[in-house]
């Protein structure tokens, strides 16, 4: 349900950074896939909120950034779409390079 805070940020900066007058078309985030953040939550409250703040025309496009972690064991790095926690080529623990990621990637706007 956080998700549902998350967004109202989210369009409040979209609007505040497109500036007055002007409509938001898209908004584009980044999620990491340590945030617990869901997109299809995401999606399910902007399209619930954005009226209130952007109107009907703007649309959400979430990308899922890969997760580049490496192997405690042996070393391996590599990239994941899905969260695991073990190596694929040994079964070692991982550590993670990034995966915090809960980013406005890019707005755009009308022109005016």
């Amino acid at each position: 349900m956080h998700e549902a805070s998350i967004m109202r940020e989210l369009l409040a900066a979209a609007a505040e950074s497109a500036g007055a007058g002007r409509r938001v078309l898209e908004v584009h985030v980044d999620v990491g896939l340590l945030t617990g953040v869901s997109p299809d939550a995401l999606a399910f409250y902007f399209e619930a909120l954005q009226g209130d703040t952007l109107g009907p025309q703007a649309r959400l496009d979430v990308r899922l950034v890969p997760l580049r972690a490496a192997c405690t064991g042996c070393g391996v790095r590599h990239e994941q779409s899905e969260l695991a926690w073990t190596c694929v080529a040994c079964g070692g623990g991982l550590t993670f390079d990034n995966g915090a990621e809960l980013t406005l990637r890019q707005l755009v706007v009308e022109r005016g």
